[in-house]
């Protein structure tokens, strides 16, 4: 594989395309999105996430709470990862950008050093995590707070949303 370009750039047009192609799944007449987690909408953006990740040369994985982390390979993957990433969903008035901007950079990242030839030392991990904006399930930032230890897997999977499904009825749906 080649050294780090100084020059290395992304390329904006693969990246506003993206944006735009998930900004369909729970897209409103008024160009915002309406994706809240674990929704039909939701899990059409994350299968075009996790087909988008693969095409890009990772393994993608998916823990207890549903979070995706789309691991890239490095020339030592014995290295802990160097993680980046945001989330898919939206507030129920949400917009394009908020949430998937983190984690479509994150995949620009990798498709734009594939593109360069370039290996990294440690493998990079992009994640998405699940419920970050907390509009379905409370609490926000539900799925990053258990993985800091913050909640358990199983206090999170027992959260109701409003019409009383549990966030593990909704995984397994």
């Amino acid at each position: 594989m080649s050294r780090p370009s100084s020059n290395l750039q992304i390329n904006s047009d693969r990246l506003w395309a993206a944006i735009h192609e998930t900004g369909k799944f729970g897209g409103t007449p008024k160009g915002g999105v309406r994706r809240l987690t674990l929704s039909e909408e939701d899990r059409l953006v994350r299968d075009w996430f996790r087909d988008a990740c693969e095409a890009a040369g990772c393994e993608v994985y998916v823990d207890a709470l549903g979070s995706m982390f789309a691991v890239r390979p490095g020339r030592d993957n014995s290295k802990p990862p160097v993680g980046l990433g945001s989330h898919l969903d939206t507030q129920p008035t949400g917009g394009k950008f908020d949430g998937i901007l983190g984690t479509l950079a994150g995949l620009e990242v990798f498709r734009t050093l594939n593109d360069a030839g370039i290996e990294t030392d440690a493998p990079l991990c992009l994640v998405n995590w699940t419920n970050e904006e907390g509009s379905r399930f409370a609490p926000a930032m539900m799925a990053s707070a258990a993985y800091a230890g913050e909640f358990t897997v199983d206090d999170i999977l027992s959260r109701r949303d409003a019409e009383g499904l549990t966030v593990r009825e909704a995984l397994d749906q």
